[in-house]
């Protein structure tokens, strides 16, 4: 069965859904991190996918005290090439916070069917020629091996028009490197349908910190002119953002999100800027965009 905030957000009933582990993964080499290829069934509506992730001395083992956050990056992929996820571990961890989910250790959810976003849509597997789910991990303890379950929520189709059918697409495009630079720093976006939110990690030559930059902007071209969407201190946001979600961020992120979507494809350019009041070794910014298509 779902949990109980998905039946209610997607009016699931108790005969048509369920939850069921369809994959696992075994590391076959000891302290050795690897890329895991998983094929997931297309056969359902998805509405979640759940990643356990053990390592232990001897594997299969679903032990909770084996369970350990040691993936380092997740993505979806249809059809050999369309990318529906791409993100961190660390970033999955900060959108099950953002929907308000407490993350357990070891536990990573991606969502579908989303607590805040109304047009997100389960995944209808069936449509795809292929669905893969790839995952990268971080290299065991040694003398111990990975081990993950990949757990599907589903429902049943039960003749829903999927002719204007909007999926939750959630992935960053790249990761800006700004070296030594100081001062306002660029970052576009894609003009995709409707964005519901960005996730700004920022870090030093790979550490995450909060004090990687001082201010964040968010601005909208268009022939009529230029808007400012967003201009707050990094602190001021994370501020807002703890108590938004009453929990705290990890070091290193924040985010902004709207409630009926962002209309990007509204403009002619939409970009980040970032300002650097210190030098570092090289201050780095990816953005976790969060739109339906």
């Amino acid at each position: 069965m779902a949990m109980f905030s998905v039946q209610q957000k997607a009016n699931l009933k108790a005969t048509k859904h369920w939850q069921r582990k369809v994959a696992e993964a075994r590391g076959t080499a000891a302290a050795t991190a690897a890329t895991y290829t998983i094929d997931l069934p297309r056969d359902h509506f998805i509405h979640q996918i759940i990643i356990a992730c053990y390592e232990a001395a001897t594997i299969p083992t679903v032990n909770p005290s084996n369970l350990v956050d040691k993936i380092d990056s997740i993505q979806l992929v249809a059809n050999g090439n369309k990318v529906i996820k791409d993100m961190t571990g660390a970033m999955c961890k900060q959108i099950m916070k953002i929907n308000e989910y407490r993350p357990s250790t070891g536990i990573y959810t991606l969502f579908f069917t989303d607590p805040k976003i109304d047009d997100a849509q389960p995944l209808p597997s069936w449509v795809f020629t292929s669905l893969q789910l790839k995952i990268t991990d971080q290299a065991p303890a040694t003398g111990t091996y990975r081990y993950m379950e990949i757990i599907t929520v589903e429902s049943a189709y039960e003749g829903q028009d999927l002719s204007n059918w909007k999926v939750l697409v959630e992935k960053y495009l790249k990761w800006a490197k700004y070296g030594t630079n100081t001062g306002w720093q660029l970052y576009e976006h894609e003009r995709a349908y409707k964005v519901y939110g960005y996730l700004y990690c920022m870090d030093d030559n790979g550490t995450l910190g909060n004090t990687v930059y001082d201010y964040i902007q968010l601005l909208g071209r268009k022939p009529e002119g230029e808007i400012t969407i967003a201009d707050v201190s990094v602190t001021a946001l994370r501020g807002e953002n703890n108590a938004e979600i009453n929990s705290d961020l990890d070091t290193g992120f924040a985010f902004l999100e709207w409630k009926d979507g962002f209309p990007s494809h509204e403009f002619a350019s939409l970009y980040s800027k970032v300002y650097i009041s210190t030098a570092g070794t090289n201050k780095g910014l990816r953005v976790l965009e969060r739109y339906v298509l």
